[in-house]
């Protein structure tokens, strides 16, 4: 539209030496096609010139109206809107977890933060799973985990962990190797399928590597030998069941509770809080701490509690 304002501005101003502001006029007029009277009459030339600006005008405004009509009954534009929405909620992100690759076990990792109510994004390189997982009302974004600009897209900087759960190893290589690479300090795990992977993807940066077939042999032979007991600790990890829950702590520095005995703290006295284990800064786990034993900064206690009671706990563990 500005080339053919400038256009037609320059060849009435050539053709039948009109002022700029005649001439611009003449452009206008016949560009919009409102049949305004001519500044003078026109000569043959210009009266050619007219016709072709009067078609350029007319192809234009029909051009553009067909764009907008393919624009909107196309759907791009729900799909411009919808990538805006999900860069703005991506930009608002922040200590959440990036779930890459939504199958079987992605779903399922997506599911249980959701329903503990962790913010997380999704990333898969097929669209099928990225909008089921719109549908269920899910941060989801399209593209390869082990690209840089999709995982900073993502908010890697500011994510808190990453599950590399893609539906082959090498894929989950290349994506641990990536993160790491961009987040030195990010928590990391990954699903293998093969014994050899687990090393690979150690090497590549993740902390813990989850063996599917190994998990799930444990599993079906706790079931067989202690059934009750993986009923019990089901009802402990199922996020929907929100009265009681088991987490772990990590004590601070700043923590009041340093320094101090479990029998001096008494959290289950206090707080209603059943310490379970304790983890000592080098990494030696107590499952029975002692009533004696001194809690100390960069330890961790595991405990089962209801919500709000542990709550305190991470008050306490944190207090400033």
């Amino acid at each position: 539209m500005a080339l053919l304002i400038v256009t037609g501005t320059v060849g009435y101003m050539s053709l039948e030496k009109m002022s700029l502001l005649n001439a611009v006029y003449m452009t206008v007029i016949t560009v919009a096609t409102v049949g305004f009277s001519e500044v003078h009459p026109l000569s043959d030339a210009g009266k050619m010139f007219t016709i072709v600006l009067i078609m350029s005008g007319t192809g234009l405004f029909f051009f553009t109206l067909t764009n907008i009509a393919v624009f909107l009954l196309s759907g791009e534009w729900r799909e411009h809107w919808e990538q805006q929405r999900i860069q703005r909620m991506l930009r608002k992100l922040n200590e959440h977890f990036i779930v890459c690759g939504h199958g079987r076990l992605g779903g399922n990792v997506a599911e249980e933060l959701k329903a503990k109510g962790i913010p997380f994004v999704v990333i898969d390189n097929t669209i099928e799973p990225v909008l089921r997982a719109r549908d269920n009302g899910d941060l989801a974004i399209k593209g390869n985990a082990a690209d840089e600009a999709v995982l900073v897209d993502a908010g890697l900087h500011r994510a808190k962990g990453l599950i590399a759960a893609a539906g082959n190893d090498s894929e989950n290589v290349f994506i641990v190797l990536t993160a790491r690479n961009l987040r030195p300090d990010l928590h990391i795990v990954a699903r293998a399928d093969c014994e050899e992977s687990e090393s690979k993807l150690l090497r590549a940066g993740a902390e813990k590597v989850v063996m599917l077939y190994r998990s799930a042999g444990k599993r079906m032979a706790n079931l067989l030998i202690e059934p009750e007991l993986e009923e019990y600790l089901d009802e402990l990890s199922d996020a929907s069941n929100l009265n009681l829950r088991i987490a772990q702590f990590l004590i601070s520095e700043n923590s009041t509770l340093v320094g101090k005995s479990f029998q001096e703290v008494d959290l289950y006295n206090n707080h209603r809080i059943n310490v379970v284990g304790y983890k000592l800064p080098g990494g030696e786990l107590h499952t029975s701490p002692r009533p004696a034993e001194i809690i100390q900064k960069k330890g961790t206690i595991i405990a089962i509690g209801q919500g709000g009671d542990l709550e305190i706990l991470n008050h306490l563990a944190g207090d400033t």
